[in-house]
């Protein structure tokens, strides 16, 4: 479910969240089976109503609302053997629930593909709820896992990223929140090469003799453990350039760090799908950055909202740490 506009009377409001808190839930666990309750009050549409009144009550927030990415339509652009999925951010990586998300590495002939695991988890737990229900009224809010801070638009998270080895092409597709429906955006890049320094530590990571790897790219200093037994010079995000898999890589500072739980080797090929580009507007690297700097700093301002007395809320701004400073 998708919130577009805030009722400013509280008996509507309240009526709302009622309506809300009775909708059944999806609920979804990686490797677990998905059920469906249609007599149970489901536990994040209860926490949704509770944050929507909260939230017009407070006449503030740091909320970016993500806009529902409907039925994508999808091309296979390639086929793979081998997924990496990686924690981001992860408090404790044997905990799923601690994870700012859960991302995947795909590793086809051509390309690679790397993107959010729980988006396309949740995207797809949705499209299956449609089929089997096409009369039904709503579909689930957020049926599956979504990371440590809910269901909100966060930069990084809501982007595919794609290699093109043959071309040496990288290529961003970055969705928007809501609010900026005319705004999702795509640039393309020649793929960076990364100014590596090698050094003699050594890390165990998933059962890998992992080497430590340094360097700095525009604008943050880089530690990475790469694994040589695995001879694929990939990694998350547009890292790479190493004699190896990176399986960890974190900026110095911690803002981000993703590191492998899980190499899945598959004996048959599976398709490498990229989501229908229509809808993606060409932009630069660096504006791309600018507008994701302006939606953290005011998101209000490109899409407002009121409060219950009808006065525009505030929006608190979130510190922008991005992956990229030049």
């Amino acid at each position: 479910m998708q919130l577009i506009t805030l009722k400013t009377k509280w008996n509507m409001e309240s009526k709302l969240a009622q309506h809300i808190i009775h909708q059944p839930l999806l609920r979804s666990s990686i490797g677990k089976d998905v059920g469906f309750s249609h007599g149970k009050i489901g536990y994040m549409y209860t926490i949704f109503a509770f944050w929507l009144i909260a939230f017009n009550l407070s006449a503030q927030t740091s909320h970016i609302f993500p806009l529902g990415r409907g039925n994508i339509q999808t091309m296979v652009v390639d086929s793979g053997n081998i997924r990496i999925l990686y924690a981001m951010n992860a408090e404790d990586i044997n905990d799923e629930k601690t994870y700012d998300d859960l991302q995947r590495l795909e590793i086809g002939t051509e390309l690679s593909k790397y993107y959010s695991y729980y988006l396309f988890r949740n995207d797809s737990l949705i499209g299956d709820f449609r089929k089997k229900n096409p009369n039904a009224r709503s579909s689930p809010y957020q049926p599956g896992e979504v990371g440590k801070k809910g269901y909100c638009w966060q930069i990084f998270i809501w982007s595919d990223y794609f290699k093109n080895f043959g071309k040496n092409e990288f290529t961003e597709y970055a969705f928007m929140p809501a609010g900026l429906n005319s705004m999702h955006s795509q640039y393309t890049e020649e793929i960076q090469k990364m100014d590596w320094n090698l050094h003699d530590d050594t890390l165990i990571i998933c059962g890998y003799s992992c080497q430590k790897a340094t360097c700095r790219f525009r604008g943050r200093d880089y530690v990475a453990w790469f694994a040589a037994e695995i001879p694929i010079s990939n990694g998350p995000w547009k890292f790479g350039g190493l004699p190896g898999l990176i399986l960890k890589v974190y900026d110095t500072e911690k803002y981000y760090e993703f590191e492998c739980i899980k190499i899945e080797s598959h004996p048959k090929k599976y398709p490498i799908l990229m989501t229908d580009t229509k809808r993606y507007r060409s932009i630069e690297r660096t504006k791309l950055n600018q507008l994701n700097k302006e939606i953290y700093a005011d998101y209000f301002k490109f899409n407002p909202r009121l409060g219950p007395d009808g006065t525009p809320i505030k929006f608190i701004p979130i510190p922008y740490h991005p992956l990229e400073l030049e």
